[in-house]
């Protein structure tokens, strides 16, 4: 697709999601946001952030658990949770179509 925009000489946003890092990388107000604009009950997202918010870490430090601590974004893979961090992205879609309808983007059409 690069190759093809470099040969028609023009202009490309290209934006590649890496969800490994996505997990990190969550913000749960933005997550409750999303859920929120995609008519989830509150009772629910009430659950789901209650669920994240009170999660607690400790660290390994020459074998010895640190103190926990508690987190402040993020979600933990394998965890029967982690499918919320694709809410994120389905939000993070509606804001590129946003940008398409408004004419601040365009879209490519690749094949």
């Amino acid at each position: 697709m690069v190759d093809e925009v470099k040969k028609l000489n023009r202009n490309l946003l290209l934006v590649k999601v890496d969800f490994q890092k996505a997990y990190d990388s969550v913000y749960w107000i933005c997550l409750d946001d999303v859920m929120s604009k995609m008519s989830f009950p509150n009772l629910w997202r009430k659950w789901m952030k209650e669920c994240v918010t009170t999660a607690t870490a400790a660290v390994l430090i020459n074998g010895s658990p640190t103190e926990e601590f508690t987190l402040a974004r993020g979600l933990r893979q394998g965890d029967p949770l982690s499918f919320l961090v694709y809410f994120g992205g389905g939000g993070f879609h509606v804001m590129m179509e946003s940008m398409v309808t408004n004419n601040l983007f365009h879209s490519y059409k690749v094949g």
